[in-house]
């Protein structure tokens, strides 16, 4: 197998045909490492280092992919090159695509960042779910090289498996949240018919998009500047993102209606048969009806009437979302540390110093300190 560093958009643009089928065949069932997903963001967030994307190449054939930009940065007050994955914060999930011979294109991989090891300090690939191919393949091929290799614990995001009856999901949520949800249907429709809109294509999108946006600013999200319309940045990376989606038949944008008007939004798409949430907002003039809540009924119904595989709520498990969720995705980081002095000292205090310290509880008074000196203390 041969390796090809990319660092040009247009070898990225190139690869598009070949993305999706090394997509498939590498069992990755989310969009944030498709080709569209990357390519909306490198359009809003150009990249503040070198993008460093290596292809694999089996002859004619693409038999792996590693998305990677290499950057500058800090680590405990120490000047480091990383690597890391081509996303940001809005990347709820990253993998490497690995194909279906993955043991195979990992050694690859690992093979070309070994001979050029002296070009960077760590590689730091974000929220991997457990149970990716990525963790095992590349730990397993970099480890025996002497390779310092860490894990740490992120999210455990919350999912709804799509299975059995509705009615029996149903009942077997709290007996509290059910009645409320009950109680909450029943006030609204008091206000008017309460249904729930779903847009699937592009045909009226700037409207639909325009209407997303402003329920996803209107409650507190708008006030703390975290919402998508608070950024240019973040607005044309979803409104170019969601474009795409109505074009590849990912879109879904739910709708709570009551008597015709839009109160609430949920902002998803529809992957390989699986649900991804990735915003939502409400009219604050109805919060009294919890709206998100509301919708996540609808949504979550329809879910069991289009016999989706599932429905994922995605970032942190956050109590609402542990009210329907019937099973947790946990997310790990993985760092790999060169056999280099610099690199080792950093992958000891990561993993050796710093969790002895946290349980001593002498780590917050040396982080305090570290503050007042101008140091950042690495967190993640």
């Amino acid at each position: 197998m041969d390796v090809e560093l990319i660092t040009e958009r247009r070898r990225f643009d190139e690869l598009r045909p070949m993305w999706s089928e090394l997509l498939d065949r590498s069992g990755i069932h989310h969009p944030f490492v498709t080709h569209e997903w990357i390519s909306a963001w490198w359009n809003s967030f150009p990249p503040a280092g070198t993008p460093y994307l290596l292809a694999v190449k089996d002859g004619r054939s693409l038999a792996a992919l590693a998305p990677l930009v290499l950057d500058r940065g800090k680590m405990y007050g120490c000047p480091i090159r990383r690597l890391h994955g081509m996303g940001n914060v809005y990347t709820e999930r990253f993998e490497l695509l690995l194909g279906d011979r993955p043991q195979a294109a990992a050694e690859a991989l690992w093979g070309h960042l070994k001979r050029h090891a002296d070009r960077w300090d760590v590689l730091e690939l974000r929220q991997l779910p457990l149970e990716s191919r990525t963790l095992d393949a590349l730990s397993g091929v970099a480890a025996p090289d002497g390779c310092a290799v860490g894990r740490w614990a992120s999210s455990e995001s919350p999912y709804v498996a799509v299975r059995g009856e509705w009615d029996e999901y149903f009942k077997g949520l709290k007996k509290v949240h059910r009645a409320d949800m009950r109680k909450r249907l029943a006030a609204l429709e008091e206000e008017g018919p309460a249904g729930m809109e779903i847009v699937r294509t592009d045909a009226d999108l700037g409207r639909d998009l325009a209407d997303a946006l402003r329920l996803e600013s209107s409650a507190w999200k708008g006030a703390h500047g975290t919402a998508i319309d608070s950024r240019a940045d973040s607005k044309a990376f979803y409104e170019s993102l969601l474009r795409t989606a109505a074009k590849e038949g990912w879109l879904r944008l739910y709708f709570l209606t009551t008597a015709g008007r839009r109160i609430a939004v949920r902002i998803a798409l529809l992957f390989h048969h699986r649900l991804y949430m990735l915003k939502s907002g409400y009219d604050p003039e109805y919060a009294r009806f919890s709206p998100s809540h509301l919708l996540c009924y609808k949504m979550l119904r329809e879910a069991w009437n289009e016999r989706h595989a599932e429905v994922d709520f995605l970032g942190q498990a956050e109590r609402w979302k542990l009210s329907w969720s019937n099973g947790l995705r946990p997310h790990v980081y993985l760092f790999l540390f060169p056999r280099r002095p610099v690199p080792r000292l950093l992958h000891a205090m990561k993993f050796q110093l710093l969790p002895r310290l946290r349980r001593t509880g002498f780590y917050e008074r040396l982080r305090g300190s570290a503050s007042k000196l101008g140091i950042t203390m690495y967190e993640e």
